[in-house]
């Protein structure tokens, strides 16, 4: 693998490393936090051919750079299966138990990220054997959930007061929808977009379970929007006020890049 001319790896203390782990691929990022100039992203899918864990290790070993000093390396899970705990709630003994209220069935190591000013934690688990070998093979690395830099993006995006907003974020043949009161959050939920019938369903459901207007509530559209384009044109007959999210990363991107890569990499890159 070649990475562009102006990344120097005997220099990686310069670089912020970035993985990815999505269902069904892998992708990582190299930027300068100093350099807006610098950037870099590449992904690719895991096929049937090896286990997870084993598509995991074969990337990290065949690169050969992953386990370098990098300023930051950080670790970003993307998964339906989160929970959010207010701080107040949150105690660290209990984690697993918060998390299996939920996900009966789910196993792994459960972590959690904190919200900026810590009012809340995302809840999520990682398959045991995964998170081992990053911790091991990575220089000190952070695990998040793909949800935190869309909640903090969100939050703070521009909204027009006194009404409800929905952001809804299409990535990785699944929908990420968060929905505000004002400043309030309340509720961020992930599933699988298979049918744009049932998309559009969920979405509808929503809108009404939380008594969002149609026609003064806002909906935000964001990621790979274009492939639901049946979905985004029925939406936009039922929701007066539809628009798409504008992001202002700190880094230097191609428009393709800008259209191309996952909402939750390009919110991490704006703050």
């Amino acid at each position: 693998m070649f990475l562009p001319e102006n990344i120097d790896l005997a220099h990686s203390e310069e670089y912020n490393l970035s993985i990815r782990l999505a269902p069904d691929g892998f992708s990582f990022s190299i930027h300068a936090p100093a350099d807006p100039s610098i950037f870099h992203f590449q992904g690719t899918a895991l096929g049937n051919k090896l286990s997870y864990i084993d598509h995991i290790k074969k990337l990290i070993f065949d690169l050969g750079f992953f386990s370098q000093p990098f300023n930051k390396s950080s670790v970003t899970v993307v998964s339906p299966y989160y929970t959010l705990v207010p701080d107040i709630y949150l105690d660290k003994g209990e984690l697993k138990d918060l998390f299996r209220f939920n996900f009966h069935e789910e196993e792994g190591v459960v972590l959690n990220d904190a919200s900026p000013g810590r009012a809340y934690h995302v809840v999520f688990n990682l398959d045991e054997e995964v998170h081992s070998f990053l911790s091991r093979n990575l220089w000190n690395p952070s695990f998040h959930h793909h949800t935190s830099s869309l909640l903090q993006l969100f939050e703070s995006y521009k909204r027009e007061e006194g009404c409800k907003s929905c952001f809804v974020d299409f990535h990785d043949k699944s929908a990420t929808i968060i929905c505000f009161s004002d400043q309030e959050l309340l509720s961020a939920n992930t599933f699988s977009v298979v049918n744009p019938h049932d998309t559009t369903y969920f979405i509808a459901s929503v809108w009404e379970k939380l008594e969002f207007n149609q026609t003064t509530d806002r909906l935000y559209l964001s990621g790979n929007v274009d492939s639901q384009k049946a979905v985004t044109d029925i939406l936009k007959k039922l929701i007066r006020h539809v628009e798409d999210v504008a992001l202002n990363p700190a880094v230097l991107l191609t428009e393709e890049q800008k259209r191309t890569l996952p909402t939750d990499i390009l919110a991490a890159l704006c703050v």
